[in-house]
């Protein structure tokens, strides 16, 4: 993603959060940004699982394509890194 795309999704982010925050409160924004953030992981971990179960972690594409996802959602701050503790 480009500079410019992630300035919009940020400002649509932003823009949203505030619209539910306006609602329904702070504490419901922080539910349901813990909600995302755990879904987001699950889908991540069900990828993981697909790849190892098919065979394809060896595959120089898969694994390319499965940093670049991983890589372009930590840096939109929607997954984690992982620590040594994760592990």
């Amino acid at each position: 993603m480009t500079d410019k795309s992630n300035d919009v999704l940020k400002k649509i982010n932003d823009s949203f959060q505030d619209f539910v925050t306006g609602i329904f409160g702070e504490s419901t924004v922080k539910r349901m940004n813990d909600f995302s953030y755990q879904a987001i992981k699950t889908l991540v971990d069900f990828g993981d699982k697909v790849i190892e179960t098919l065979n394809l972690s060896e595959n120089d594409l898969v694994k390319k394509s499965s940093a670049q996802i991983k890589d372009l959602l930590k840096q939109a701050r929607l997954l984690e890194e992982e620590t040594e503790e994760d592990f």
